[in-house]
This record gives C-alpha cells, sequence and structure tokens, in this order.
C-alpha cells in the first residue's frame, strides 16, 4: 500500500516529539478526516432504528408532505408563540397572592432552593485575585461573573431539574492545557472546582450550592469550570475509536461519524441526545441504557486530573495519562512534561485535524497497557443475560457501582479531559416494532423468553412505556416530538430550540421559568400526533407498552429473535400481546421521538394542568421489574398521584418514574417514601444513571472510592452527601 500524509500550507507547530512520531495513513483512508463539530454543516439525521436499513428511500408521498408541513407549522408556532410569551411576560406582573400560589409549588425541574451568596469579605487576597488570574490564563471572554445571576450565567448556574447557586466566577477554557492550569490557580487559590459538561444533569450535581455555615476558617468559594467549549474528536485506528475532548456532546458524536465513517454507530444514545449531554458526563455516570448490544457509557482509556500533595505540602495538579495511544505517551522528564505536556499535544493534535491541516490516522499503542484496555463494556450483554450469581450480580447497573478506573463513575471527582470509545458496526438490517400488552406480568415475561434469552441475540434497544406515559406524551409532548422525529434527536435545530427555551426561562419577570411551558401545554392539540394511527389505537386499548428494535449482523441473530417472538405471540394470543411492525424509516422515528421525549412533556403537563410532580430513577432486581409501592408498610393511605410515569430501559431494568400531585400534596414526604420503597421493599438500587448529586446520598463504598480520588476535595465538594469540607471534616 502506498502510504500518504495530507497536509495544507503553514499547519501550526507541534512539539517535535509529535511531529516525529505522525503516523501515515493508505490512502484509502485519506478521507476519513476527523473535523471538529463546531464547525460542522447541519446534518440531518434519518432514523437510527429504521424499519429496514436494506429498504429504499420512501417516497415522497402526500402523508410525509404533510408530516414536513406538520413539523414546520409546528416550529413556526412554537418560535411565534413563545416570542409573544416573552413579551406578554415583560409586560404583566401578577399580583403578590398570585405569585405566592405557586412559589413553593414542586416541580420537576427543582425550582431554584440554594444560592452562595460569597461576599467580599469573606474571601481571601488571593481569592478575590482569582478571577482576573484565570482571565490572563483563559481570555477575558472566558470568565464570566458567577455571583450575578443573568440570562448568560444562569445557563451555567440552574440545573436542568435540581439546583440553582453562584460561583466565585465561571471559567469557559478552550484549550486542555487551559485546563490543567486553571486548575492549578484555583487550587493555589484555596477554592474548589465544579465541573461541569452541558450542564443536562438532572439531579444537582453539575450546579453550585450553599454550603457555607459561618465558619470563616472553611470558606472556599466554588468556581464553575465549564467543559463546554472542548468538543472537538480524532478518529482512532481506521475509526473503530473516537478520542472525545470533555466538551464532546452525543449528538456531535452522532453527526460526526455520519459524516466521516458512515458504516460504523456512536457507543450510546440517551433520551436526552438532543440536549447534546457530553461524552465525558456518560462516563462520570455510568449512563446510557437504550443501548442494549453496546452497554451505557464506559472505558478504561482516559485523560484526566487529580490533586495531590508533595512532600512540601504543596497542592500539585495531576494528569493521569490512560489513553494508550501512539504518539501521545508521558514524557519521561520533569523538564519535557512542562514543555511538551500530553494535554498539549492532544491540544495540538485536535486543532490540526480541526483546521484541516492533516489527514492522518493515529492509532492505538498495542506496546501499551492502556492501548489494549476496553473502550466499552465489553461484559455488559452476558451480565443481561445470566441469572445472579452474587449479591452484586442482582442488579445489572446502578450509579454506586465501584468497578472499573477513577474516572468511570466519579461524578465530578476527579476532572475528565478526554475519553476513548469504541464505535460499533452499523446492523445490516432494522426492524422496528410497537409491543403492547394485556398486563405487566406479560411484558416482563417477553423480557425474559424474547428479548434475554441469550447474548448474542440481544436487541438493539427494547423500551417500555405504561399508560400514563403514553397519555402524558401526548397531551403534552406533541411539539418537541414532531420536531425530533423530523429533523432527528441529533440535530443542532432542536437544541437551539432547547436553548431558546431556557433563556426565556432566565429572563428576569415573574413567571417567565413557567411560560414556555403553558404555551407549549396550550398548542399542542394543534399539532398532530407522531405516532402511526394504529399505534394510537394500541395506546387506548392497551396499558403496557414497548418500543423494540432488532438487527441483522450476519449471523441470523434477527431471525432467531423474530422466531422467538413469533411463537411467544402464538403462545399468548391478541389478547395479551399485538405488535405492529413500523414499515418506514418515519414510523421508527416517531417511536423515537415519542419515547425520548417523555421526561419535557412531564414537566409541560404539570405547569399546564397545575400540578406539583417529582422524578426519580432507579434500577430493580434482574428477575423483577414490578413498580414499587407508594410508600413502605408503616403509612396507611400514602398520597396518590394524578398521573405516575413508568418508563424505562427495560433490558436492564432501570426504570425512570415521573410522579404528578395536586397542590395540597407533600412531595418531599412522598418523595422519600417511594425511594425508601425501592431500597427496602423491592431491594432496588437509587440512583441508576443520573448520578447522585445533591440528591442522594451515595453508599459508603462509592464515598470511600471517591475519597481516594479526591483525597483534599477540591472536586466537586458536597456529592453523594459528602462533606462539603477540606479533607472532608465534619
Amino acid at each position: 500500500d502506498k502510504r500518504t500524509i495530507l497536509r495544507l500550507n503553514n499547519p501550526p507547530s507541534l512539539p517535535h516529539d509529535t511531529s516525529r512520531r505522525m503516523l501515515t495513513l493508505s490512502s484509502r483512508h485519506a478521507r476519513q478526516t476527523a473535523l471538529v463539530v463546531a464547525r460542522r454543516r447541519t446534518l440531518r439525521v434519518c432514523g437510527t432504528h429504521s424499519a429496514s436499513s436494506s429498504a429504499k428511500p420512501d417516497p415522497p408521498d402526500a402523508k410525509s408532505i404533510t408530516g414536513s408541513r406538520a413539523a414546520l407549522l409546528a416550529a413556526g408556532t412554537v418560535g411565534l408563540s413563545l416570542s409573544v410569551g416573552f413579551a406578554l411576560g415583560k409586560a404583566y406582573r401578577p399580583p403578590p397572592q398570585e405569585a405566592g400560589d405557586h412559589r413553593h409549588d414542586t416541580l420537576p425541574n427543582g425550582l431554584p432552593r440554594t444560592c452562595c451568596d460569597a461576599t467580599e469579605d469573606k474571601l481571601s487576597e488571593a481569592q478575590k485575585a482569582l478571577p482576573a488570574k484565570l482571565k490572563k490564563i483563559v481570555g477575558q471572554e472566558n470568565v464570566l461573573d458567577g455571583r450575578v445571576a443573568t440570562t448568560h450565567t444562569l445557563p451555567f448556574l440552574r440545573g436542568a431539574r435540581l439546583g440553582q447557586g453562584r460561583a466565585l466566577c465561571i471559567v469557559t477554557p478552550r484549550f486542555l492545557q487551559d485546563v490543567v492550569d486553571v486548575v492549578q490557580a484555583i487550587v493555589d487559590a484555596d477554592a474548589v472546582v465544579l465541573p461541569q459538561g452541558q450542564n443536562t444533569g438532572l439531579t444537582g450535581g453539575s450546579v453550585p450550592r450553599n454550603y457555607y455555615d459561618g465558619d470563616d476558617e472553611d470558606y472556599r468559594p466554588v468556581v464553575l469550570l465549564s467543559m463546554k467549549h472542548l468538543n472537538r474528536i480524532f478518529p482512532l485506528d481506521d475509526g473503530q475509536r473516537l478520542v472525545c475532548l470533555a466538551g464532546t456532546g452525543l449528538a456531535e458524536v452522532i453527526q460526526f461519524l455520519q459524516s466521516e465513517f458512515p458504516h460504523r454507530e456512536s457507543h450510546s444514545t440517551l433520551g436526552s441526545t438532543f440536549l447534546n449531554p457530553t461524552t465525558a458526563a456518560g462516563v462520570a455516570f455510568g449512563s446510557g441504557g437504550t443501548q442494549v448490544r453496546k452497554g451505557p457509557a464506559y472505558t478504561e482509556r482516559a485523560l484526566y486530573l487529580k490533586v495531590t500533595t508533595n512532600k512540601w505540602k504543596e497542592r500539585i495538579v495531576e494528569v493521569v495519562n490512560t489513553l494508550g495511544i501512539e504518539g501521545m505517551e508521558d514524557p519521561q522528564s520533569e523538564r519535557a512534561r512542562k514543555m511538551d505536556s500530553v494535554a498539549s499535544r492532544v491540544d495540538t493534535w485536535s486543532r490540526w485535524i480541526a483546521g484541516g491541516y492533516a489527514r492522518n490516522m493515529r492509532y492505538s499503542d498495542e506496546m501499551n497497557p492502556h492501548g489494549k484496555a476496553p473502550a466499552s463494556d465489553i461484559t455488559y450483554g452476558e451480565r443481561l443475560c445470566r441469572p445472579a450469581v452474587s449479591e452484586e450480580d442482582r442488579i445489572s447497573r446502578f450509579n454506586a457501582d465501584t468497578r472499573g478506573p477513577e474516572p468511570c463513575r466519579s461524578e465530578g471527582k476527579v476532572v475528565i479531559l478526554a475519553t476513548v470509545h469504541d464505535t460499533f458496526p452499523k446492523p445490516q438490517q432494522t426492524k422496528t416494532f410497537w409491543i403492547s400488552t394485556d398486563s405487566f406480568e406479560t411484558a416482563l415475561a417477553f423480557r425474559k423468553e424474547v428479548c434475554l434469552d441469550n447474548a448474542q441475540d440481544l436487541p438493539l434497544s427494547v423500551e417500555y412505556m405504561d399508560r400514563d406515559s403514553f397519555d402524558v406524551v401526548d397531551r403534552a409532548g406533541r411539539v418537541l416530538a414532531r420536531i425530533i422525529q423530523n429533523v432527528g434527536t441529533s440535530s443542532p435545530i432542536v437544541k437551539h430550540f432547547w436553548n431558546f427555551k431556557l433563556w426565556i426561562e432566565a429572563l428576569p419577570f415573574d413567571g417567565a421559568e413557567r411560560v414556555c411551558d403553558r404555551i407549549l401545554y396550550n398548542i399542542n392539540h394543534l399539532v398532530p400526533s407522531v405516532l402511526p394511527s394504529t399505534i394510537r389505537d394500541m395506546g387506548k386499548r392497551f396499558n403496557h407498552h414497548m418500543a423494540l428494535s432488532v438487527g441483522e449482523f450476519g449471523n441470523g441473530e434477527m431471525d432467531r429473535f423474530l422466531e422467538r417472538m413469533r411463537a411467544f405471540q402464538a403462545k399468548h394470543g391478541e389478547i395479551k400481546i399485538e405488535a405492529y411492525e413500523c414499515t418506514k424509516p418515519s414510523e421508527a422515528a416517531s417511536l423515537t421521538a415519542f419515547r425520548f421525549v417523555a421526561a419535557p412533556a412531564f414537566r409541560t403537563y404539570c405547569i399546564g394542568q397545575g400540578l406539583q410532580g417529582y422524578s426519580v430513577d432507579y434500577a430493580l432486581p434482574k428477575d423483577d421489574g414490578s413498580p414499587p409501592p407508594l410508600s413502605d408498610e408503616t403509612e396507611v393511605e400514602p398520597a396518590i398521584p394524578v398521573k405516575r410515569m413508568r418508563y424505562s430501559h427495560f433490558a436492564c431494568n432501570v426504570v425512570h418514574e415521573d410522579l404528578a400531585y395536586d397542590k395540597d400534596v407533600d412531595v418531599e414526604k412522598a418523595k422519600h417514601a417511594l425511594k425508601h420503597a425501592v431500597e427496602h421493599t423491592c431491594h432496588g438500587k437509587l440512583p441508576a444513571e443520573h448520578g447522585h448529586g445533591t440528591e442522594y446520598i451515595a453508599p459508603p463504598a462509592s464515598q470511600e472510592r471517591w475519597k481516594r480520588m479526591d483525597p483534599l476535595n477540591v472536586f466537586n465538594p458536597g456529592v453523594g452527601g459528602l462533606s462539603h469540607k477540606f479533607q472532608y471534616k465534619p
């Protein structure tokens, strides 16, 4: 093979060792360049769970044209309505009693309930000088005043569902070496670091909170470290793996692969993919349950930061490199590490790729143990299918699982800079079904006998929804579902729409945080449902539903799966189970969209109906999955929810529950009772994939693991019930 390197004129300089180690690429791979996702053209995402990947595209029949027009009408109506709502909101001031009616309601997003009022007299001189020092490192435009809540700072300071606070400042570095220097400056000033990705977390762990209790000696201001601008990607091993900088989002990974390696798929797909959550956050939480064959986000190859002390008691930022990439090894000498750091090498290489200065491929270092380490959860399928062999094996996955290296389920106790992830071959053919059953017991039997019969024939995905979930999404989620169906889960259009919604909710007028959802609820009926009429009818006749996708990879997997499914249907009959096969890619995309908007639709429903609500995620044992009681046996008459949405990643038994209550209900008490029932009655685990944050107390094993990672408690202090003080003082 002829070997070539493609370069443009005047590339930026690389460290001498990196340029010497540059690998060539055979001409057949020369076009497989990695480009920065931030400058990618908008790509339409066709449904990955298409009815048949081998089928020809649908002709532009009248129905599809009508659907496209409906999507455009929905988007236009939403934009106009939100703009009108903003204008009305600016002019409208509710009377005191009306404003007071909802001020203490509990909503699914957890209205602001924490803050951090750091005044100048509590800060040391080094802490007062810290913002100016950080501006010298990253540039003035990349440091915001986190003590002031504005439309610019609230997207960083307010959680997607829970928590709001203030920070000494918000730093948004654009290069990895700047992150290293920023963290060193923060710990030198005796401040703490709160790492944040796209701020899509749901349990309050990625936003500031106030722990100040009047003890000046222990007060440490928070610096919020946003990684969202570090969104560069480059491929490894001819596209079999990707290196993702910490700010790279899942939607960006999907777009990148569709453009550069269209025969490969991303390692993870979430219900919140349209919000572009970061790959680093996925590793830090172990999230991602929709992909049965791939498993949750997991890798043993990463570049990350820890803080330790040397023999002179100085706080040192340590760069840990387990990437296992040729040309990205640790320099041998201390002087070389300062002049030619691994972070600088990854920075420089990703910038070269981003700017189009090089198109050569990087490869894993097979002489390095890290180069052979897993970049995905390779035993996941076996764990799903086998019976529990130990107490730890009873539950497929949960946040407090202590397996794996430090970045995995670290929840901010290390700062992840970059991670390596496997990509996966696309199936040769796919089929998508909507399955409805008469009872949850029938659905459980279908999961055991059909979906999890063996690890070789696993489905691509199987997502469960109950009747309340079906009804709430149809009543309050049509607008967002229609947009996602037509532009795809990874389209920037959806993210821009969501950011506009967040911007309005951050405006300084009474009711701003609710106005968008009121509008979405009121115009919902104007938008056609995304589901085919047959599925809508099944939704009315049955109470339990599954969106199922299966794939063929060349070994007869699909035929064996479908044979088991037909046998199950024949055994139970149409009264107990009914299946609808999607015949068009647009129908398969509608099922994905309908399932993925469940969480935002719940908030819209609560606000539209004037209800309170809360959300919880948990993992149940493999051999069950039945709904937990709403309280333990000590409570005689638990509060009954108006709606109890249960939707789950059915294969791994990770459940998301959204419960809506009338305004006179003590929602915090109801939530505590349900959590207690999950753990003590059902023997489940809380949380499953959203992280502990400030909402859950981590078990002792997880807390001790985090303490070993961060012995000084300078990263994300207070997470999972840990002390917020230096070295975890009580």
